[in-house]
């Protein structure tokens, strides 16, 4: 039992960081059907970005005197320039590119996530090799008899739940969200009722983008360590998780993170030579949600007329 509930607090861990992620290619994908294959690449900027702005705070002294509320407003800053980087993958690639075919549009998003990857992996100082990541997140943890929770699961799923539950607000409660809404079931009637789809499709990349960078910071201060190549990984996972959940459906993209999660997780734990194979359970997931529920957990069939 102690060994299920173990797992169970690390599967929990891994699907908040997918769940992260696969929110943002849902959003790209329900606002204006593009799955963009540049936004698991995100992650690595978050991280990557992260650790330089660390050593500035810490050489500063900064840490010592108000430690908490300096890695609050790293975290801020963080997903904020990721979220920039959003905006700039938005105006120079995807905006001219919108009406191309979505094949090349999504070449295109690959090509950029690939950019991402080789300029970290070249500028960055040994950028080749995996990078020690600071711990940033509270450290120690509960004993519940032979049970441990570190801090830092902890602060991960607090985080993650309590970003869901603003997004959740800003989609189902303001007008920035209606316009997310309103140009997801019909764009061009939604223009015509004097929605701005160029800034709502601009902030759904600055959130899509932000949330993929709070993910990857997340993702190196619980591990430890992170590399140039995390976001093919994270990227995969996410837009799978996404797919499982149903491509477009909020609440699908979480519950499909947390099951790709799971499956990772107790197939790699109670599988002989499962952590060898973990990624082969996942992705079978995948396929077995494709090949008899397509449209994921969540996602609605949709009917053609003849």
């Amino acid at each position: 039992m102690t060994l299920f509930l173990q797992l169970f607090v690390a599967a929990v861990i891994v699907s908040c960081l997918y769940a992260l992620v696969a929110v943002g290619f849902t959003m790209y994908v329900g606002v204006i059907n593009l799955a963009n294959f540049s936004h698991g690449d995100a992650c690595v900027m978050g991280a990557f970005i992260l650790m330089p702005l660390f050593i500035l705070v810490s050489s500063l002294g900064w840490l010592g005197t108000a430690g908490a509320l300096v890695i609050v407003l790293l975290f801020l800053v963080v997903s904020a320039l990721t979220g920039l980087w959003g905006v700039v993958i938005y105006r120079i690639l995807v905006r001219p590119l919108l009406n191309s075919p979505r094949l090349i549009l999504l070449l295109a998003t690959v090509a950029a996530g690939q950019v991402i990857r080789e300029v970290v992996r070249v500028v960055y100082p040994n950028g080749s090799n995996p990078q020690v990541f600071p711990k940033i997140l509270p450290q120690g943890g509960l004993e519940l008899g032979e049970l441990s929770i570190g801090y830092d699961a902890i602060a991960i799923f607090v985080i993650t739940i309590a970003v869901i539950l603003g997004l959740n607000f800003i989609i189902r409660r303001t007008r920035m969200g209606m316009a997310m809404r309103a140009v997801s079931q019909n764009a061009d009637v939604s223009q015509m009722m004097g929605v701005n789809m160029d800034w709502t499709v601009t902030i759904v990349f600055v959130i899509g983008s932000a949330l993929a960078g709070l993910a990857g910071l997340l993702n190196g201060s619980y591990y430890g360590i992170t590399k140039f190549s995390i976001g093919s990984g994270l990227g995969i996972k996410g837009f799978s998780a996404a797919v499982i959940g149903g491509l477009g459906d909020f609440y699908g993209a979480i519950i499909g993170g947390f099951l790709l999660g799971f499956i990772e997780v107790f197939s790699a734990a109670y599988i002989p030579d499962g952590s060898q194979y973990q990624d082969v359970f996942s992705f079978l997931a995948v396929i077995l949600f494709l090949l008899f529920r397509p449209s994921g957990i969540l996602g609605e069939k949709i009917y053609e007329k003849v």
